[in-house]
């Protein structure tokens, strides 16, 4: 019996994508036009990552490996180039579907959020070296050049720590932050803290957070970082 409801696909904003094992596009459904600037049949068939800028290609395809390990893929966001040749900035949320054998993910358009003051990229007055940007209001995480990561109250407050323009920030401090007692504190907490605050900036942006472990002394933060705390 044919079914009455109606495709209302065209109405969507965002579009939703699969992927077959080697990397094409099998479908592409919602606002591909509107985001890519192609037709769904223009990409259907041609490999994904022919579509993806240069420059994102190498953390593009470790994100898709990380997908097709079995993690769900949340706020990936790397830009794509339009058929008109501009640069659009996607946000992807991705899995991989064992009983189809195919990735599913969908895109959203966030250039425009993207091009917003406090999205927008921050340079050393030289302009050249970009810098992360850490936000107290909401708790966020910017990478340089990409969107904001939202953080707990918790990541916020590790990651203020180590923001201090010190060589070292001592784990004595970081435990301090966050209202503990040293001498109490299981050690073995905030190892696991500092790698799920890692996975998730890497899973977030493919980038990896610049937090360097000083062995026997503490944690340093190696790349410029302003922080925001209005």
């Amino acid at each position: 019996m044919k079914s009455t409801d109606p495709d209302i696909s065209d109405l969507l904003l965002d579009a939703i994508c699969t992927v077959d094992p080697q990397g094409n596009f099998l479908s592409i459904r919602g606002a591909c036009e509107a985001i890519f600037g192609y037709r769904p049949e223009e990409m259907v068939g041609k490999p994904m990552i022919g579509f993806v800028w240069e420059p994102d290609r190498p953390r593009t395809l470790q994100a898709v490996q990380r997908v097709m390990d079995g993690y769900l893929q949340r706020h990936f966001e790397n830009r794509y180039v339009r058929k008109d040749g501009r640069l659009v900035h996607i946000m992807w949320s991705a899995r991989w579907s064992p009983e189809d054998n195919m990735r599913v993910a969908v895109a959203r358009d966030v250039t425009r959020r993207r091009d917003s003051q406090d999205m927008a990229e921050t340079l050393d007055v030289d302009g050249t070296a970009a810098r992360w940007k850490l936000c107290a209001s909401p708790p966020r995480l910017i990478p340089p050049g990409l969107s904001a990561i939202p953080l707990s109250a918790q990541d916020y407050t590790v990651l203020r720590a180590l923001a201090r323009d010190v060589p070292c920030v001592s784990r004595k401090d970081i435990v301090e932050a966050l209202g503990e007692d040293y001498l109490q504190y299981d050690q073995r907490r905030l190892d696991t803290q500092m790698r799920r605050l890692r996975r998730k900036v890497e899973e977030a942006s493919g980038l990896k957070l610049p937090v360097a472990t000083l062995r026997g002394a503490g944690f340093r933060f190696y790349q410029p970082i302003d922080v925001i705390v209005e």
